[in-house]
């Protein structure tokens, strides 16, 4: 879904605080560390120190609207919608204010307060659109399903067609009105036959009419793609047993929620993280049993690198939940990345021994392993979870990758050969298989022209990955091609300024055409970055003497 234009405008949404300064010397201290906690994505502990600073000073509307946001992202949304109001009368067209109100109103069922609130939002902005959309549902829950689909059918803006298509399909179906939201889950099936949301709603819904081979059909389609989904398994057991499994959205607040939460992954991907974040916290208030926007919330702190947060929604999931071991992997994996690796290893041999065919489980522990660079181990992980799926399935291209580098770090590299040409042939234009099995025949000098035309297709397909930009650069290096080598080398340092082996190849490359004073230069930064000690070693040699103590 393409929501560039709107994405673009949100910033404009914002009131206009130009002429409101914080003023007062004893609200300037919280201030500022609430702007440097939200600046650092703790939002829990900057929405503390702007309600420190507005205690003070309530009527500062700049403190209100960080108030505001840093409550919103961090879930407070009750809290929030109380300074909505206040910020709604000093700014009426500060929309994603009134939109936290018509959201609360109708999570509370007030709808003549949503229609207030909501009625006149633009059909041009993210979040104009959004509150019409909530508006739309809240008719729904009203009892005036036609208001609905009319309020939905009148935002023409490019970029949510499929999406509002999903969005009155789900609208149809709590409505009663069946053949619509045939005509519409249709549609939103066929533009987009393997998103999971859509997938699970469409399914329902023609598992609800009796259409139970249909259903299967449209599940069977993702799932033998080799995809892990626990909703849609658990779904294909009770359509098989032609039970009829209810609708995905029962009423307009979890429709509504689900707007929010599709919203948010879509802004996501576009790079929008504060208001996919705000979305989202929304989304989990106005249905806080949903496991799925628990988990989208999860996904998006765990991007942010707030990983202890992200621990705190995993450790809340209830073990009687069908996703409780999927959530004790995930916190697992951020354990890793909290660098407590030894605490996620022993999680992780924890779930394997309860659950022994849990492949996500097992991958994530060889993951771990091959992280603390306890290879075997990982290579056993590995391919004790090829031995369960048969390593047929395309997704399993992935697992002879991973399993490959397991070999290679082991120098056993006939079997990570094969790995690799076996992760090539269920995903020929993988680029990380292709430039890692590219780069490894450069490194080694062999099948040189062939590497080269595999890493040039891999740097075709992710020209900014500075690490696939650098194997291309390397492998001019190895054929000769200096000049060529310098100019590709720079380019891979621009985009990964920060890596040790990126900054040793350019200064290799520097001194092979002359450059030796920028050689050296790059070879003393590299040793400045962590190196490993073989490539320590290395630099040692050739700041002290020189590329001809180091044969390339």
């Amino acid at each position: 879904m393409a929501l560039g234009a709107c994405t673009a405008s949100v910033a404009q949404e914002m009131p206009n605080t130009e002429g409101f300064r914080v003023v007062q010397t004893s609200t300037s201290g919280s201030f500022l560390a609430g702007r440097g906690a939200y600046e650092d994505r703790r939002a829990k502990v900057a929405a503390n120190y702007f309600e420190d600073a507005l205690d003070s000073n309530w009527d500062n509307l700049v403190l209100q609207e960080r108030a505001f946001k840093a409550l919103l992202a961090s879930g407070q949304v009750e809290k929030a919608e109380a300074i909505a109001r206040r910020l709604v009368e000093a700014a009426p067209n500060y929309e994603v204010a009134k939109l936290v109100l018509g959201a609360v109103a109708l999570k509370e069922r007030r709808y003549k307060s949503v229609e207030k609130d909501l009625s006149g939002s633009s059909l041009n902005t993210l979040y104009g659109i959004t509150s019409n959309v909530i508006l739309a549902w809240s008719y729904i829950g009203n009892g005036k399903p036609e208001l609905g689909y009319r309020t939905v059918e009148a935002i023409t803006q490019d970029g949510f067609k499929n999406f509002l298509v999903f969005q009155r399909a789900l609208m149809a179906d709590v409505g009663g009105n069946k053949q619509m939201a045939r005509s519409l889950y249709e549609q939103a099936y066929d533009a987009d036959p393997f998103v999971f949301s859509i997938v699970e709603a469409y399914a329902r819904f023609l598992a609800n009419n009796g259409e139970f081979d249909q259903s299967l059909e449209v599940i069977e389609r993702v799932l033998e793609r080799g995809v892990t989904n626990i909703e849609l398994e658990q779904l294909a057991q009770k359509v098989r047993a032609k039970k009829r499994p209810g609708r995905m959205t029962e009423n307009a607040q979890e429709g509504a929620a689900e707007l929010l939460r599709g919203l948010s992954s879509a802004l996501s991907r576009e790079g929008a993280s504060e208001p996919s974040l705000m979305l989202v916290r929304v989304a989990g208030y106005m249905n806080p049993k949903s496991v799925q926007i628990a988990f989208a919330t999860a996904d998006f702190l765990e991007r942010a690198e707030r990983y202890e947060q992200a621990n705190e929604i995993y450790e809340s999931i209830p073990q009687s939940s069908l996703h409780y071991h999927s959530a004790l992997v995930r916190s697992a994996e951020n354990l890793r990345e909290l660098e407590r690796s030894a605490e996620a290893i022993k999680r992780l041999n924890n779930i394997v021994a309860i659950e022994p065919d849990n492949l996500v489980a097992i991958t994530a522990l060889g993951d771990t392993l091959r992280f603390e660079k306890q290879y075997e181990e990982a290579e056993k992980a590995y391919t004790r979870v090829l031995d369960m799926t048969g390593g047929e399935r395309l997704i399993d291209w992935h697992l002879y990758y991973v399993r490959g580098i397991a070999f290679e770090r082991q120098k056993k590299w006939d079997q990570a050969e094969a790995d690799f040409k076996r992760a090539l042939a269920l995903y020929p234009d993988q680029p990380q298989v292709l430039n890692y099995l590219g780069y490894s025949w450069v490194d080694q000098g062999m099948n040189l022209e062939q590497a080269l035309g595999m890493i040039e297709t891999a740097v075709s397909l992710r020209p900014n990955d500075g690490y696939i930009v650098d194997s291309l650069g390397w492998a001019y290096y190895k054929l000769g091609r200096y000049e060529d080598a310098v100019e590709t080398l720079e380019r891979a340092n621009r985009l990964t300024p920060s890596d040790p082996t990126i900054s040793d190849h350019l200064g290799d490359a520097y001194w092979q055409v002359g450059r030796k004073r920028e050689a050296g230069f790059q070879w003393a930064k590299a040793k400045e970055m962590d190196p490993d000690e073989e490539l320590l070693e290395k630099l040692d040699a050739k700041l002290a003497e020189g590329l001809i103590a180091d044969a390339g």
